[in-house]
């Protein structure tokens, strides 16, 4: 049959890195996984997921990836006239001579505080031209109608970092690293931490600029159909015009759609729970979630791909991408180690 020929699965921190790994060692679900990867031709690929978005959709981007124009586009409140910056909501630690950053994805923030903190970046801000658009409760985005020129640093690599490294830099940078105390101060006095210190939750007292950019132009992509529950992949389908599908609940919805293609397709399927998940020290929730992703999704998949010759490429966003085709199931003398697919935090250094 001539369903799919290229199956492209983007699942950045399916090999971490991790706090540690010697505690996974005698895993049997790691080294199910490890010897899955070993029977794979390696290739070498980028580092990070939005390297890999632009290798895979074929952009040619300096800088940063515009995810928070193509987050506007995926809302459909995309104005081209205007320049986006992500605007996170975070908290940051600060010690000494250095910030740790803690991300919204722990800091159950409600619909309330977010609504009355942005209302109030809007009260300041409006007179230089921005404003904040709350995505959701834990995603907010800034307009301006300048441009915005600086490279910044992805929310979930600035995660549990010393931020005064990884802060905004290049033109204009400084322009914003200013805008951004005079934020910290509108939000440290806000009625709404006052409040959350008070019940002794974690303060939403700054915010994290990155993924600023102009919309990208697509030209000469091959790929036919995206599946994702990530904002910035259902904006890329939409700007290339090919089929978007949010990701279903089960495998097999998935796979009817891929089989029901007549003509041979290039398809991306995106999973992004992983990658908040590594910032964790306790591993076993990573774990968890990786061992769902495989044996529902990523496995499945596999032997679909196998039985109907569709090639399939993984990325883990680790440096490496693997390439299955039809017989490297077969290939079962070659084992790996642990080591050589997963890697933690401290084999980066």
């Amino acid at each position: 049959m001539s369903a799919v020929s290229e199956l492209h699965l983007i699942i950045p921190a399916a090999c971490g890195p991790l706090a540690e790994v010697q505690s996974l060692q005698d895993n049997p679900v790691l080294k199910h996984w490890v010897n899955t990867l070993s029977r794979a031709h390696s290739a070498v690929s980028a580092d990070n997921l939005h390297d890999v978005i632009k290798s895979v959709f074929s952009l040619s981007i300096d800088g940063d990836l515009p995810t928070a124009a193509l987050t506007m586009f995926a809302n459909q409140t995309h104005d081209a006239s205007l320049n986006y910056l992500h605007a996170d909501p975070v908290h940051l630690r600060a010690d000494l001579d250095h910030a740790i950053l803690s991300s919204s994805e722990d800091m159950s923030i409600k619909e309330n505080e977010a609504e009355q903190l942005c209302a109030a970046l809007n009260q300041h801000f409006n007179q230089d031209g921005l404003d904040f658009f709350r995505i959701n409760n834990n995603q907010w985005v800034l307009s301006s109608k300048k441009p915005i020129q600086m490279n910044t640093t992805p929310l979930v690599d600035a995660v549990g970092r010393n931020v005064n490294f990884i802060l905004p830099q290049g033109e204009g940078s400084g322009k914003w690293k200013q805008l951004l105390t005079e934020a910290q101060m509108l939000m440290h006095a806000h009625e709404v931490n006052i409040n959350r210190d008070n019940h002794g939750y974690q303060s939403i007292n700054s915010l994290w600029f990155h993924g600023c950019g102009k919309l990208p132009v697509i030209t000469g992509s091959k790929i036919t159909s995206v599946c994702s529950d990530h904002d910035v992949f259902k904006g890329l389908a939409s700007q290339m015009k090919c089929d978007f599908i949010q990701r279903p609940n089960s495998v097999n919805e998935y796979m009817e759609f891929l089989l029901d293609n007549e003509d041979k397709s290039v398809d991306v399927l995106h999973f992004s729970e992983l990658e908040h998940l590594i910032n964790y020290t306790d591993v076993s929730i990573w774990l968890d979630r990786l061992t769902e992703i495989l044996n529902d999704w990523v496995y499945p998949l596999l032997k679909l791909a196998n039985k109907n010759n569709i090639k399939v490429t993984v990325y883990p966003c680790n440096n490496k991408r693997y390439q299955f085709s039809k017989y490297d199931s077969l290939k079962f003398w070659r084992r790996g180690s642990l080591g050589q697919h997963v890697n933690s935090y401290s084999s980066n250094v």
